[in-house]
């Protein structure tokens, strides 16, 4: 898991060739931050980086793609993000059940 986790940090900082990156950031408001909105924010991101690989994957279809490896970034951008969402929620469902098992 520390691993995944140090290879996602890694990955994220990866520039896209166009101007913007794929950063995952917490929702833009004053003071603090309830775990609920992380959680949401951190979905919607990784929702986008699918859409975003899918519409991708359309343009290589239709031949609207130059470089390939654009395709490719994209599409290991949303399987690696998709990964990492599901070891969190893995991670978070099995805290759950050793919650509930202490206090029975």
């Amino acid at each position: 898991m520390d691993s995944l986790i140090v290879n996602m940090l890694h990955f994220s900082e990866i520039k896209k060739e166009e101007s913007n990156s794929v950063q995952f950031t917490a929702p833009a408001t004053s003071g603090t931050v309830s775990f609920e909105e992380l959680l949401a924010s951190s979905m919607k991101q990784v929702n986008d980086l699918q859409l975003e690989s899918d519409e991708m994957i359309q343009k290589l279809a239709t031949g609207d793609v130059e470089d390939i490896s654009e395709v490719v970034l994209a599409s290991s951008r949303a399987e690696v993000a998709l990964k990492m969402f599901m070891e969190l929620r893995n991670k978070f469902v099995d805290a759950y059940q050793q919650l509930s098992r202490m206090s029975a």
